[in-house]
C-alpha cells in the first residue's frame, strides 16, 4: 500500500530543460506542467537493429541521465499490434471497484497474466513486428506493467498510458474511449504503411473502439480480438459488433483464451503455423 501511494504522490518539475541525444542528433526542450516532455530526433544515420534504438536523456540543470528505449519498426514489419492492458493481458477485474483496487495495490510479481498471452504476443511479434499497448491507466503505474512484461516474458513495447490529474482540460481523468481513441489514431497517421491487429476485452468499451477504429479504417485493420471476460448480458452486444465489424470487411474474434486467439491468428495468417 505504501509503494501503490509513493506511486501517485509523484513530484512533478515543470519548466526542466531535457537534453535527449540520438547519433548525430541532440534535441533540447523543457518539461510541461505535469514534468513530461516531448522530442522528434532526426538523426542521418539509424543503427542497423530490428526494433529498439537507445536514446540518451539528461536533465543539464539536475545531473541526471538515463537511456530511453525507443522502437523504430523496421522495414521488414509485416503488421503492428495495438493492444489494451487492463483484463487484456493483466487480470485486474476492471469491472469490479474492490478487484481492481487489490490487483493495484499488489507489485508486479503478484499479479497474474492471462494464460498463454505471451506466447500468442511473441507469435504475432515475430522479433520484427511491433505492439504497441494502449490504456486509460495512469502514467503512475508506467514501472509496474514494465515489470510485469519483463517477469513474465511479454513482448515490451512503448506504452501510451492516461496523465490523470485535474487542469484546464481534464476532471481527473478524460474519458476512456476519448483518450483510448486519440491514442489509436496517432499510431494510425504515424505508421502509414502499417496494418493493425487490434487486441482488447469486453469489460470496458474496446469492442466499440475498435469498430470506430474499423469502420474509419478498414483497411488499415487486419483483425481485431476480443477477450471475453463479461457475463451473456454483454456477450449479445460484442457479438451485434463484431457482425457490424464483419459487414465492414474486418473480423472481430470474440476468444475465451489465449490458445483461441492463437487458433483464428493462425487461420488469418497472422502468425506462423
Amino acid at each position: 500500500m505504501l509503494n501503490t501511494y509513493l506511486r501517485f504522490e509523484s513530484d512533478e518539475v515543470p519548466g526542466a530543460r531535457v537534453r535527449a541525444s540520438y547519433r548525430d542528433a541532440v534535441v533540447e526542450t523543457v518539461t510541461n506542467e505535469e514534468g513530461h516532455a516531448q522530442v522528434r530526433l532526426e538523426a542521418r544515420e539509424i543503427a542497423d537493429h530490428p526494433l529498439w534504438h537507445e536514446v540518451a536523456l539528461e536533465l543539464p540543470d539536475y545531473g541526471t541521465s538515463a537511456i530511453a528505449h525507443v522502437a523504430i519498426p523496421s522495414p521488414a514489419a509485416e503488421l503492428a499490434v495495438i493492444s489494451d492492458i487492463d483484463d487484456t493481458i493483466i487480470r485486474t477485474g476492471a469491472t469490479s471497484l474492490l478487484t481492481m483496487i487489490r490487483s493495484v495495490i499488489n507489485n508486479a510479481a503478484a499479479r497474474l497474466p492471462f494464460e498463454g498471452v505471451a506466447d500468442f504476443y511473441r507469435a504475432l511479434q515475430r522479433d520484427r513486428n511491433p505492439i504497441f499497448y494502449v490504456s486509460s491507466s495512469p502514467w503512475n503505474l508506467y514501472e509496474l506493467f514494465d515489470d510485469f512484461m519483463k517477469i513474465n516474458g511479454i513482448p515490451q513495447g512503448p506504452m501510451f498510458l492516461q496523465d490523470w490529474g485535474i487542469d484546464r482540460d481534464t476532471l481527473l481523468m478524460q474519458p476512456h474511449e476519448q483518450h483510448k481513441l486519440a491514442q489509436i489514431r496517432l499510431l494510425l497517421d504515424f505508421y502509414p504503411g502499417l496494418r493493425f491487429v487490434l487486441i482488447g476485452d469486453s469489460g470496458q468499451r474496446d469492442p466499440e473502439i475498435y469498430l470506430n477504429v474499423i469502420q474509419s479504417h478498414p483497411e488499415r485493420i487486419a483483425a481485431a480480438f476480443i477477450r471475453d471476460v463479461t457475463s451473456n448480458p454483454r456477450d449479445a452486444a460484442v457479438a451485434r459488433i463484431a457482425g457490424e465489424a464483419k459487414a465492414a470487411g474486418v473480423e472481430m474474434l470474440y476468444v475465451r483464451d489465449s490458445a483461441e486467439a492463437m487458433n483464428d491468428a493462425r487461420r488469418l495468417g497472422l502468425v506462423s503455423s
